[in-house]
């Protein structure tokens, strides 16, 4: 069973490197661990050792000139719920989705890792992808949020229906992922028969891309 470990989060540069080191050792492993920037109170430690495209996009919404202010945000495939909690300490109001599965841990580091005041801005909810979209209305979303979340061939068909389905004219789409497989490309494809979709980041350090998709022709601002 996957305990929640809750950590306070540090507000300078010393204290991040700190308590990453902390978490190295305690782990028995001396690699870099990702850097981290949101400000979080708190943050678990499942939290902190997510895969490289969910640490990369929540950077880049932090730091990337994206306002989540009041915006209606859905984040599909959480896992851990790193971007829900990112997007609703933004500012956000954040629907935080994976399979039943994953919805008990998933709401226990939502509740141990946003402040009382903030956790009605995040609703955990289940959504097996083509199937439970009933349960949402379609385009209701400003934004939505996935990473690391292309990698299994037989559910493309899938998730392409659940992203039309959630998706406005206005809707921005971001989605984090490394490219390392012909099924990655397939993917992109797939997704440029149905939106526009321009990369807007690129990090080489950790070789994730990040990828802007919207129906129509539309390369508007955030």
């Amino acid at each position: 069973m996957r305990q929640t470990v809750v950590l306070p989060w540090p507000t300078t540069t010393n204290q991040l490197q700190g308590v990453q080191q902390k978490l190295l050792v305690a782990e028995g492993n001396h690699s870099t661990a990702p850097r981290f920037p949101c400000h979080s109170p708190t943050l678990t430690r499942a939290l902190l050792e997510q895969p490289f495209p969910a640490v990369v996009l929540c950077a880049y919404l932090e730091i990337g000139g994206i306002d989540l202010r009041d915006r209606s945000v859905i984040e599909l495939g959480a896992g851990t719920g790193l971007l829900g909690i990112v997007a609703t300490l933004l500012g956000a109001h954040v629907t935080i989705t994976d399979r039943a599965a994953a919805l008990e841990f998933l709401e226990s580091n939502v509740q141990a890792n946003l402040p009382s005041e903030l956790r009605p801005r995040a609703v955990v909810k289940e959504l097996t992808w083509g199937k439970d979209l009933g349960n949402f209305p379609p385009g209701a979303f400003d934004f939505i949020l996935g990473a690391d979340i292309v990698y299994l061939e037989e559910t493309f068909a899938e998730l392409l229906q659940t992203l039309e389905h959630l998706c406005s004219e206005q809707t921005v789409i971001l989605l984090s992922c490394r490219i390392r497989y012909e099924r990655d490309h397939k993917f992109l494809k797939m997704l440029r028969g149905r939106f526009s979709v321009y990369e807007v980041h690129y990090d080489p350090s950790k070789d994730v891309h990040i990828y802007k998709a919207q129906r129509g022709s539309r390369k508007d601002d955030f």
